[in-house]
């Protein structure tokens, strides 16, 4: 609560742990996504992290897919609401730091916006796949052994 625009976006009015449900244009599938916290009178999505490493963290949120969180979510949220959200992730480190646990906001630029954007587009595109076959790659099927099957024929 020291970081004074973290506390804003905190304590300001909006809906926290709230589902926003819509269909993707381009497979049709339905979504979900649940912000940690959407404002809908800024019409800004914020995202509460922590690290132990607030350098690691700079590094690591694009192997973490959190760029791909914040395009699903924008979008998620503008075809609910009808506006491009502004996203934000609040982050706060768990490692104490002159008596404070040091907290950073953040923002994507578009290109790692895009980025993320064309991930999750692709993954809804396999996913639809997926479901279209129901075939499910990496998951296997697993049937009553030989042994079973001729103990239940008894």
């Amino acid at each position: 609560m020291a970081h004074p625009i973290a506390k804003q976006m905190i304590a300001a009015q909006g809906h926290a742990e709230a589902s926003i449900y819509w269909n993707d244009e381009s497979t049709g599938n339905l979504c979900r996504c649940r912000p940690d916290k959407f404002i809908p009178d800024w019409h800004w999505i914020v995202d509460v992290k922590t690290t132990a490493d607030m350098k690691k963290f700079r590094r690591e949120f694009y192997d973490l897919r959190y760029h791909v969180q914040d395009a699903f979510y924008t979008d998620g949220y503008a075809a609910q609401f009808g506006e491009r959200p502004t996203f934000v992730f609040v982050v706060t480190s768990t490692t104490i730091d002159c008596g404070r646990y040091p907290t950073e906001v953040f923002f994507l630029d578009e290109e790692t916006k895009a980025a993320g954007r064309a991930e999750y587009q692709s993954n809804l595109i396999t996913y639809s796949e997926c479901l279209s076959r129901n075939e499910w790659p990496g998951i296997a099927t697993l049937s009553l052994p030989p042994w079973a099957k001729e103990i239940r024929n008894v």
